[in-house]
Order: structure tokens, then C-alpha cells, then sequence
């Protein structure tokens, strides 16, 4: 029987004032001295950061994560390719080939509100057919090889169309493995004062005994994404972080459902958050600046949380927050955006599909990058996410929760750290996303792949879930 898709978001253009972030600053040279050992981590940052890096490396190596940095000058100078991203690829692949690296970091975003780049990103261009033609994907960065463990370009036709799957195909033009070859976070900082509060945030978190009983709370999250349809589980995201629940047996819940409405807006997330929690799961709607869902058989929505919003954030656990929804973690956002269609020299858009997305700061990574309280990480969408509706094998298991897309990956990732007792943010990450791909064949689905694609990991991937305790 053909399953129900549903998108999980109607995504809109919103249109804000904030504060200018940042300026574009001068890159620093410095030299990194040969390597002769193996290393478990690299961080791939410019040589700007290299200060408010140091203390991070040094934090990891005394945690028996070898770490070393990589900046992006050095990689520009030493690795071939076509432009900066691929160099950064193919340096990657080095590091896999020469230091048996298990994780990379990458450490930069935008250059403040401008079009410039830290550390440079990749587009995809899966077409699922409904808004966004291009999505911003790390994966790149992580899918080294491909299946004939060659270098995988994601441009298999050479056409420098990367990730290219037309709306009307059913196969791919560029063949992609899809399968992370290393656990990939990123955190896009957009300052130095940015990278320093990160990495105390990390240092802190980490080293800090939390009261078990604390960190065993999960914090559930969800309304009624999709009105009108979805028995005999109607009320999609409250049943999805039901069933999530059961994954997690030893962590207490609490619920913020709109359904008995324990969530009617951002002050009750508010107050609940501050509690702190070890994890936090929402399923719903979303856009860069905010979370937001339907109330039951309505499409009256609810307010869950907005950029606004993160300031008043104080808890002292902090989360792994983890959200089915949109474009929470499209942290290619400005105010600036609107000026897309008038720059020449931005070539990942057409005139079709110009950004006017006008915010500041994606709410993942602004709930990251939060110096006290928020989240220590977040994984999510950068675009438009998918999920099934109903139960249409009859098992008593919303079919969002087993059979991939957005939703799944979701569920995949708790059903890892709750049964498998991995506790490395990376390794969850990285097996969640490998578990969707092949139990759902994403290589020959296209919204599949897509989902895949821009579910990013906004965080350390080496993070030791719960800190050295």
C-alpha cells in the first residue's frame, strides 16, 4: 500500500529587524607543524579562530579525543579542486587516509551578515518538488567516498550541478554514496567571541558531574502537524514523541502537547526548558527563527519557541535537542538575504529560487551558541522536512517513526543511543542517518535522499553525551 507523505511545514518568507553580527575580519597566517601521528579529531577552522580554539584541542586530548586543527588557509594552499568546498573535501580525505580520523569539526559560518564565508559551505540539488531547489547540506563534507570507495564529488556528470535530482526523474543525475564516511558537526560561529563561548560551553558541559537525575529527563514536544489526517494516530507529532518515549525507558518526560494544552506558547516552553533536560524532541513545524504547530483538527498554530525567545534561556542542564521540522538549521540566514537577487557574484541561486529568508541567525545554532543555558546541540533540518502519516501496516506504530524520512532519522537516533548504549554525539548521528539510508533505499528515493541530505548536526560531533562522568 502507498504510503501517505506529508510535509511537515508550509514554509513561509519572514521579514525581521535585528542587530548587525559581526564584520568581516583578516585571516591570520600561521603554520601547523607536520603530522606524524593518528588522530581521532580534526577541527577545519580559519587561522583567525586559532586562539579560541587551542583550549578546546587541549580539552580533548585530555579526554583521550587526539585532536588537532586544520585551518582553512593551509587547506586552500596544500589541496587540489574546483573551489574551496571541495578542497576542504579532499583534505578530508586525506586526514581518513593518513591519520585514521574518526571526526571533523568544522568551526565557521557566515562572515557576520555578509555572503562571505569562514568556512565554505555545498549545496545539494535534490528537487523534491515542493519549495526549495537547493539545500544546504554538510554531508558533503562527511560522504568521502563512493561506493567504489573512490572520491565521491556529488557531481558525477561533471557539470557542476552537485547532488543534481531533477523534479521529474527518477533516478539521479550524480550518483551519491550518501553513507558518512566520518561523523561531521559543524558550529557555524560567525565571531571570535563566538567560537570563545562555544568552547567553554563545550569544556563546561563535558566536565560537569550533572545530577543523573537530571540529565535522565527527556523533554517531549508536539501538536498536531498535519490537520485532518493521520489515523488512527491524527495528533502526528504528540504520537511520534510517544512512541519515542518508549525508547528511552529510564529517562522521565515531561510533555508540552497542545493537545492538552500544556504548551499554548513560547512561555510555557520557556518554563519547562529551564528546568534542564537531557534531551529535548519536538515534531512539527518550523522556520529558521522558530517552532511552531497546529492545534488538534485546526490550522490555528501554536507559538512553541522563537529566536526571541533564547534569551530568557537559563537552565543549567543542557539538552541535545533533536527536531522534526523545517529549516532550523539553515544557518545560511542575514538580513541581508533580499539583496541575493541583486548579487552578481552569489552563483548557488537562480533568479527562481532567491532567498529572502531576511533573520538574523537560524534557531538551532542560536540556542547552540547561547554562553548559558539552550541547548550543547542541535540536529535538525535546513529545509523543507518530510515525514509519513497513519499506520498503514497495521502494527500500532506511527509509520513516521519507522519508515525514514525527516521523522525517522528522528527516531533513529534515540532508538540508537536508548538500545545500542553509544554515547558519542557522532557515532548516534552517523548511524542514524546510515540506518535510514539503507533500510529505506535513499540512494533511489528522492524525498528520502533529501531528508537525508539537510539534516545537519549542529555541534561537536565527538561530544561525550551526558559529559566524563
Amino acid at each position: 500500500m502507498k504510503r501517505n507523505l506529508s510535509v511537515l511545514i508550509v514554509c513561509s518568507i519572514l521579514l525581521q529587524g535585528f542587530t548587525l553580527m559581526g564584520a568581516s575580519e583578516e585571516y591570520t597566517q600561521i603554520e601547523i607543524s607536520s603530522i606524524t601521528d593518528t588522530y581521532d579529531m580534526v577541527i577545519i577552522a580559519p587561522s583567525l579562530f586559532t586562539s579560541e580554539i587551542e583550549p578546546l584541542i587541549q580539552h580533548k586530548n585530555e579526554h583521550n579525543i587526539r585532536t588537532i586543527l586544520q585551518t582553512t588557509e593551509d587547506t586552500y594552499a596544500e589541496f587540489q579542486g574546483r573551489d574551496k568546498a571541495e578542497q576542504i573535501k579532499y583534505f578530508i580525505l586525506h586526514a581518513i587516509e593518513e591519520w585514521e580520523i574518526r571526526y571533523v569539526l568544522l568551526i565557521g559560518g557566515r562572515i557576520g551578515q555578509s555572503f562571505r564565508w569562514y568556512v565554505p559551505i555545498r549545496y545539494s540539488n535534490v528537487d523534491d518538488g515542493y519549495m526549495h531547489k537547493q539545500i544546504l547540506s554538510d554531508l558533503y563534507f562527511a560522504d568521502v567516498y563512493d561506493e567504489q570507495g573512490e572520491f565521491d564529488s556529488w557531481d558525477s556528470n561533471d557539470n557542476n550541478i552537485f547532488a543534481e535530482w531533477t523534479g521529474n526523474s527518477m533516478i539521479p543525475a550524480d550518483k551519491m554514496d550518501l553513507i558518512p564516511d566520518v561523523a561531521l558537526g559543524r558550529l557555524p560561529c560567525r565571531s571570535k567571541g563566538e567560537v570563545k563561548d562555544i568552547v567553554e560551553k563545550i569544556i563546561t558541559y563535558e566536565n560537569t558531574i550533572s545530577s543523573k537525575e537530571r540529565f535522565n529527563t527527556f523533554l517531549l514536544i508536539g501538536g498536531d502537524t498535519n490537520p485532518g489526517i493521520g489515523d488512527p494516530f491524527p495528533l502526528e507529532g504528540e504520537a511520534l514523541c510517544d512512541w519515542t518515549r518508549t525508547l528511552l525507558p529510564d529517562f522521565a518526560a515531561t510533555k508540552l502537547y497542545v493537545s492538552d494544552e500544556t504548551i499554548t506558547g513560547p512561555d510555557d516552553f520557556i518554563s519547562a526548558f529551564n528546568e534542564g533536560y537531557g534531551f529535548m524532541l519536538y515534531h512539527g513545524h518550523g522556520l529558521q527563527d522558530r517552532l511552531a504547530t497546529y492545534k488538534p483538527d485546526s490550522y490555528e498554530m501554536v507559538e512553541v519557541v522563537l529566536n526571541d525567545n533564547v534569551v530568557e534561556l537559563t537552565n543549567d542542564v543542557l539538552p541535545v535537542t533533536v527536531v522534526g521540522c523545517c529549516q532550523t538549521t539553515d544557518f545560511d540566514t542575514s538580513i541581508f538575504n533580499f539583496l541575493d537577487f541583486f548579487n552578481n557574484k552569489k552563483q548557488h541561486y537562480n533568479s527562481a529560487n532567491v532567498r529572502y529568508e531576511c533573520v538574523s541567525e537560524c534557531l538551532g545554532w542560536n540556542m547552540v551558541k547561547k554562553p548559558m543555558g539552550g541547548s550543547i546541540a542541535h540536529l535538525g533540518s535546513s529545509s523543507t522536512a518530510w515525514g509519513s502519516t497513519g499506520d498503514t501496516d497495521n502494527d500500532g506504530i506511527p509509520d513516521s517513526a519507522q519508515y525514514g524520512y525527516t521523522s525517522g532519522i528522528c527516531t533513529e537516533f534515540f532508538k540508537i543511543y536508548g538500545q545500542e548504549g553509544k554515547t558519542i554525539l557522532g557515532d548516534i548521528y552517523t548511524d542514524a542517518l546510515t540506518n535510514v539510508i539503507e533500510k529505506n533505499n535513499a540512494r533511489r528515493n528522492k524525498v528520502q535522499c533529501k531528508c537525508i541530505h539537510e539534516f545537519i548536526l549542529l555541534g561537536d560531533p565527538s561530544l561525550m553525551i551526558g559529559g566524563y562522568q
